[in-house]
Formats: C-alpha cells, sequence, structure tokens
C-alpha cells in the first residue's frame, strides 16, 4: 500500500476515530463467507441455549473461525496489514473476531447497545483498533453503525441522548471495511428492512494484550505449520504464554513469546 493512502488512513483514524477502506474483498469470497457462517450457526445457537445465553447472543457467532476456518480467508492476506502495522508501530495480533447480524424489521439485537468491544480506556496510547468487514451493503435503512464524533468521545458511557446527537453513521459496500480506535463508543442501528444485514467484528490489538480466545491451543499448536507466518503471527502464535516450565525455558527461536513482540 503507498505511504500515500497510509497516513490519509491513519489521519482519519487520529483525526474522526475511524476510516472506510473500500474493496477490500471480492463479492464470490464474501458470499462464501457468508454461507459457510450459516452452516456453523445451530453448533452456535445450541452452546448459547445450553449457557442460557441465547437471548443475548442469538445473533452472533463469536470467533467464528475456530468453527469455521474459511473465515481465514480473510485475514491472509489481511488488506489492513500496512495500516495496521503503522497504527501500532509494528507487530499486533488478533485479539477477537466473529460474525454478528442485525436482524430484520426493527428487531433488537444486543450490538445495538452503546458499547466498546474492550472495557478498558487507553486515552492515546495505541493499544486497540478496531476493524468491521461489511458482509451485505450498509446504510441507515438496514442498521449501519453508530460512531460517536471523536472531538465528543468520553471516557465514561454517555448517555443514549448524549450519545445520538453526537454520533455519525458509517455507511459502505460489501466487502469494505471500517476501521476505528477501540476507545470510539459505538452500537449498531436498526435494521427496519426486510433483510438481515450482516458483518464481521474484528480488534486488533498490540500482541501483550491478551486474547479473548487463546487462539493457538483454540486451533492447535501444529496448525502454525499450515498456515503463513502472516497469518501465525495475526492468531497470536508469536507471543504466546508458557504454561509450564519446560515450554518456558525454550531457546530463543523457539520461545513462546517472541523478542519481537513489544
Amino acid at each position: 500500500m503507498e505511504t500515500s493512502i497510509i497516513k490519509n488512513h491513519i489521519d482519519e483514524i487520529d483525526n474522526k476515530g475511524w476510516t472506510l477502506m473500500k474493496g477490500c474483498y471480492t463479492s464470490n469470497l464474501i458470499d462464501k463467507i457468508n454461507q459457510g457462517i450459516e452452516k456453523v450457526k445451530p453448533t452456535y445457537h445450541k452452546i448459547q441455549e445450553e449457557a442460557g445465553l441465547s437471548n443475548l447472543s442469538h445473533n452472533s457467532t463469536h470467533h467464528t473461525f475456530v468453527s469455521y476456518r474459511g473465515v481465514l480467508d480473510l485475514l491472509d492476506p489481511n488488506p489492513t496489514h500496512d495500516i495496521l502495522t503503522e497504527f501500532f508501530g509494528g507487530k499486533y495480533i488478533l485479539n477477537t473476531m466473529g460474525a454478528a447480524w442485525c436482524d430484520p424489521r426493527g428487531a433488537y439485537n444486543y450490538t445495538q447497545k452503546i458499547h466498546r468491544d474492550i472495557r478498558s480506556y487507553s486515552s492515546s496510547s495505541r493499544l486497540y483498533l478496531n476493524g468491521v468487514i461489511l458482509l451485505d451493503d450498509t446504510n441507515e435503512e438496514n442498521g449501519a453503525t453508530h460512531m460517536i464524533i471523536k472531538e465528543y468521545n468520553t471516557e465514561e458511557k454517555p448517555s443514549d441522548d448524549y450519545f445520538m446527537s453526537h454520533s455519525e453513521r458509517i455507511c459502505g459496500k460489501k466487502g469494505d471495511i471500517i476501521l476505528f480506535d477501540g476507545n470510539m463508543w459505538h452500537s449498531a442501528g436498526v435494521n427496519q428492512t426486510d433483510k438481515t444485514r450482516r458483518i464481521f467484528s474484528q480488534l486488533f490489538t498490540k500482541p501483550f494484550v491478551k486474547q479473548q480466545m487463546d487462539y493457538p491451543r483454540a486451533l492447535g499448536l501444529d496448525f502454525k505449520m499450515e498456515i503463513s507466518e502472516n497469518l501465525a503471527q495475526i492468531l497470536g502464535y508469536n507471543s504466546m504464554t508458557p504454561s509450564n516450565l519446560r515450554e518456558f525455558y525454550k531457546p530463543k527461536e523457539q520461545r513462546f513469546y517472541q523478542s519481537d513482540q513489544g
């Protein structure tokens, strides 16, 4: 990616709080991903019901690629890599990634609550950067994201009235990516149409921030041998925590937490 383009996106994140990357994925790839999500939904719904959480999480498949590894095609290659590397000043990892959707005809979804995807406020420290992959064309009618305007962002959660009067809507096309500062308050909009609106939500962090799921162990330590070096880095294989002394005492090149991870 050209240096000037990277700078423009970073400047927008710094000044507005968010930036839109257009045409990151082909329609064919997004269609394949959407089909894969449909196949694993019953697995998630069963687990959510058993945990008594179906009312809260029925419209999401958290950590989707643990069940459907085709999702990893969205990360390798990663269209946002150059921007993330510049934003974090070096290496980064994936903290969490999952599909979510706004049900049609004004149905309530938990993502409509005003929230941040990580609860710790990092002020000006560049610890977190969110990504939203649009799996459908997105507009105000079908629930485009509300994003607080950065100059009005606050450490404490704003009231509904304050948020709605100081936020803007982010619309885009299927295959676009929204990147935004992890400190920004946001919420899904209400979908007033007859069709579901789908997204993939991502959170990228510095490598020393604990992942919301231990992806290397969830996917298997040997899985690192099957994927590219870039994907292994993103999934956290180079910033793992040893769980015993033998894992801790390793030659430098075999250490679970590599020295270039910050």
